[in-house]
């Protein structure tokens, strides 16, 4: 059985400032990041379709 989802806290002051200034102006990643993220979504894919296709289900591109 799952547990409760506790409530979420209520932020102010200088904190609250904090945080809606972060959310406004994110932080870019780096390109190496990207650059990972970009090949491990490729090879996910890879393994996604050749899986599908050694299970005999055609994959719709």
């Amino acid at each position: 059985m799952a547990r409760p989802i506790k409530e979420t806290p209520i932020v102010y002051g200088q904190n609250a400032i904090r945080i809606l200034k972060e959310i406004e102006n994110p932080e870019p990643l780096p390109k190496e990041r990207i650059e990972e993220i970009k090949k491990s979504h490729e090879m996910f894919l890879k393994t996604y379709r050749s899986s599908y296709a050694e299970a005999g289900i055609n994959f719709a591109k």
